[in-house]
């Protein structure tokens, strides 16, 4: 089940999902990769977008994203969302430049998202 996702999946990447009744309902994918962490999307199933299954999954994943700075480009709209766990928008050019080349790739595509980065938990 492809679950949302416009992208490949990576050997760097850990997928984790939350199931109901044996079916995927949400899943979340995080990458690490030269001392950091991206997180790269998360997808709730309609039927459990208002049941908080994607504030639960994303505070599951916390402790990993606890271990390194982590960065994440969501859609605009979800920045309250992501800012709940500590991610605070930030300009491009605070961004590696890989993920600034990934961001701009992103908005060619016809992407509305905006860069946010979350520091190590301490």
């Amino acid at each position: 089940m492809k679950q949302g996702y416009h992208s490949n999946w990576f050997q760097v990447e850990r997928a984790f999902i939350a199931t109901h009744s044996d079916k995927i309902v949400g899943s979340v994918k995080v990458e690490s990769s030269s001392g950091i962490s991206i997180l790269r999307g998360m997808y709730i199933s309609s039927n459990f977008q208002c049941e908080k299954l994607g504030t639960k999954l994303i505070k599951f994943i916390e402790p990993i994203l606890n271990k390194t700075v982590s960065y994440c480009m969501p859609f605009s709209h979800l920045e309250r969302f992501y800012a709940q766990i500590g991610y605070r928008k930030v300009s491009l050019n605070t961004y590696p430049e890989y993920l600034r080349h990934r961001y701009v790739t992103y908005e060619n595509d016809g992407y509305i998202i905006i860069p946010m980065v979350r520091d190590i938990a301490k």
